[in-house]
């Protein structure tokens, strides 16, 4: 049970201590920072823009000024390390407690974290747990579990390492053998992202423009927060991270920026285990059988008032974790759970100055997927489709499971560094990606044409608009095109999703009279998602019912094979007409009064729709009233101009606020900007956030929300 759900998807220290600290085995060993060093400026929306005299204590002041705004999120994403979230969130956390010791991520943080994390890193890991631990100390209603602190490098990265198992096709490939449907193993999710680089000749200015634009949920664990990080040893950057982490993972620096975008190569295998008959803990490998290693794991569980142990088996093959299901043993091989360098790679990104630097830690290869899309101050433009690829035996089919019985089928390298997918400066001008295949990530003339075992060949809807409104356009492009593409909210009128519903545009109202006003308003749609629009909503609300019914992601029904059935198409006609008329007692109704940016009593029409550009994830919150909230798609996002002979530009927004807690005034702040498609212009200069910060503190020297 734990499995099936889970992977869908203090001592404390005291203030003020100036003592040296080591780390061993990742635990911290006295204190770090001194907090007279560093200050945290809070700026009119409440961002932090976090400065210290050394890289550790921005992490420390990051951990602080992050605490205040989120504490129980960062808990959230740090507890599966200890095995304590079951204690804090009952069932839903216990599945994550489950999933560190399913992949054993917990056994390979402990054997390689002192081999694999340089000493430099592990005292800025150091310094960000001592931040979480001080604000524990001064704030303990604020501890969700007690006995998970004092936080520890460790947790830091075990944190970092599940959740990009997950993120990298682990949580999908479960979920796929759990529900029998393997083909779905390498479908995408309604996690995207949308990233463009344009050359300096591709610009009115001559700069270089970049657009980072990632699709996540809009609060909680994994919403993107922003901060800007300074210190007197060269940092200087504003950009998103997820809680729990110690730097920016997208963003922009003085010299030089970039986005990432999820990519949907394979990067992990299943394998079919053939069980011995006579004992079903043994299996077949190289003609002989095997028993399988077994770890015995104790998990808990907050019921109520009380928290309760669940003992389980768990076991290993030599491919690597085994999932039983009722239609077979299988075993998954994902190299992101062997894997502890990404939250280090990030770091030293942050610093890189040029596309040497930057080039140099991208092949550290700790981050094992997402696509990068750079630009930088001196014209570069750069895509790859990052990622640790297995380095398959071509001969095997690796579209399905593989056969589990021989160390042949076993990949135990990786692709090389220089057979993944770039594009370096490409004559076309631009390079983009919008999760579609990295065989198309500029014009058509430009394009990458390698090939490898596990590949993405597969693109949808944003991809296809990109591609279209990038290779159209001659000449310059206005900073107004620019960010009309960004907010295009169109459906390709020639791509995929027209072929793939077109029995909605294909249908006969006469021959469905108890439909045919619902048939007549869905035709009469531009295929467009402007919230002003009469014409948008019921498609969109059809389209959010023909995605429940199907249990799958509304991007995957763009790139099946088969297009959607008349039969389902009138199913989800009727629920969506149904929706409508006892909400409103119209279908004509405004998209935006149907579908909402709501937090607390703030509430804004949303533009957008599943799988644009401007891409709003609707949930139905209100059946009774017909009400949809936005709870994913567009969030975090940098419209970026590098200059070449001034400073960079950085045009900034975030869907809600900087804060979590429904009594600051930042909780809700940016959302009318946001709404609007508008943006915060923010500097990097370090005098100028000073002049303009609202509030000015060292850590622990206010209470500040």
């Amino acid at each position: 049970m734990f499995v099936r759900h889970a992977l869908l998807l203090c001592c404390l220290f005291g203030f003020f201590t100036p003592l040296v600290a080591q780390t061993k085995g990742g635990l911290i060993q006295g204190n770090l920072i001194q907090v007279e060093d560093v200050t945290i400026h809070r700026d009119s929306f409440g961002v932090p823009h976090i400065v210290g005299k050394t890289n550790a204590d921005v992490a420390y002041g990051l951990a602080w000024a992050h605490a205040e705004d989120d504490f129980a999120s960062i808990q959230h994403n740090l507890l599966p390390a200890s095995g304590n979230l079951g204690r804090a969130l009952g069932k839903q956390g216990v599945l994550f407690d489950y999933a560190v010791k399913f992949l054993a991520i917990d056994e390979y943080v402990a054997a390689h974290f002192d081999q694999d994390i340089s000493p430099e890193f592990q005292v800025i890991l150091a310094a960000y747990c001592q931040g979480l631990n001080d604000f524990a100390a001064r704030y303990p209603e604020q501890v969700l579990v007690r006995r998970a602190l004092p936080f520890t490098p460790r947790d830091v990265i075990t944190g970092y390492t599940v959740n990009l198992s997950l993120m990298g096709g682990v949580g999908m490939a479960l979920k796929a053998i759990n529900d029998n449907a393997i083909e779905a193993i390498y479908a995408p999710n309604n996690k995207g992202s949308n990233a463009i680089a344009l050359a300096p000749e591709r610009t009115e200015d001559g700069a270089t423009w970049l657009c980072i634009n990632s699709h996540q949920p809009i609060e909680g664990p994994f919403a993107w927060y922003e901060a800007h990080l300074v210190s007197d040893e060269g940092m200087n950057i504003l950009g998103g991270l997820f809680p729990g982490a110690v730097s920016v993972t997208l963003g922009s620096n003085e010299n030089l920026g970039w986005a990432h975008t999820t990519n949907y190569n394979q990067w992990g295998d299943v394998y079919t285990l053939e069980i011995d008959p006579k004992n079903n803990h043994n299996y077949r490998y190289d003609g002989e059988w095997r028993p399988f290693r077994t770890r015995k794991i104790k998990l808990h569980v907050k019921l109520g008032p009380v928290v309760i142990g669940v003992k389980r088996t768990l076991e290993f093959s030599e491919y690597g974790p085994v999932f039983r299901a009722k239609h077979g043993v299988y075993a998954l091989r994902f190299h992101a759970y062997e894997n502890i360098r990404a939250a280090e790679q990030w770091h030293r990104m942050n610093l890189a100055k040029n596309l040497v630097e930057f080039e140099q830690e991208i092949q550290r290869e700790g981050i094992t997927s997402f696509n990068i899309i750079y630009a930088d101050k001196v014209g570069n433009i750069y895509f790859q489709s990052n990622g640790a690829y297995p380095l398959r035996n071509p001969e095997l089919d690796w579209t399905t499971p593989v056969a589990g019985i021989s160390s042949g089928h076993r990949w135990t390298e990786l692709l090389p560094y220089d057979q993944k997918p770039v594009l370096l400066n490409p004559e076309c001008g631009y390079v983009y990606n919008a999760n579609n295949t990295p065989l198309e990530a500029s014009g058509s003339a430009c394009n990458w044409t390698g090939n490898f075992p596990g590949l993405q060949r597969f693109t949808y809807n944003r991809g296809e608009r990109l591609k279209s409104l990038l290779e159209a356009h001659e000449g310059p492009f206005s900073w107004s095109d620019f960010l009309a593409i960004k907010f295009d909210k169109a459906y390709q009128p020639d791509g995929l999703f027209r072929d793939r519903f077109r029995i909605f545009f294909d249908l006969v109202p006469e021959d469905h009279p108890e439909l045919a006003d619902a048939i007549r308003q869905y035709q009469q749609w531009t295929l467009t998602a402007d919230s002003s629009s009469t014409t948008a909503t019921l498609p969109m609300v059809t389209h959010y019912f023909l995605a429940r019914e199907s249990k799958l992601p509304f991007a995957f029904l763009m790139i099946r094979d088969e297009p959607v059935s008349e039969a389902d198409a009138l199913q989800a006609l009727k629920a969506a007409r149904d929706l409508l008329l006892r909400g409103y007692g119209r279908l004509d109704v405004p998209l935006g009064q149907v579908q909402r940016y709501t937090r607390g009593e703030a509430s804004y029409p949303a533009n957008g729709a599943f799988e644009v550009a401007r891409a709003a994830d609707a949930s139905l919150v209100n059946a009774k009233k017909g009400q949809f909230r936005i709870k994913s798609g567009d969030g975090y996002m940098q419209m970026v101009k590098f200059h070449p002979d001034r400073p960079v530009e950085i045009h900034t927004i975030n869907a809600y606020g900087a804060s979590a807690h429904p009594d600051s005034p930042h909780f809700t702040d940016q959302m009318p900007l946001f709404a609007a498609e508008q943006f915060r212009i923010l500097t990097l200069d370090r005098e100028t956030l000073q002049q303009r910060a609202k509030i000015s503190y060292h850590p622990g020297a206010v209470n500040y929300r």
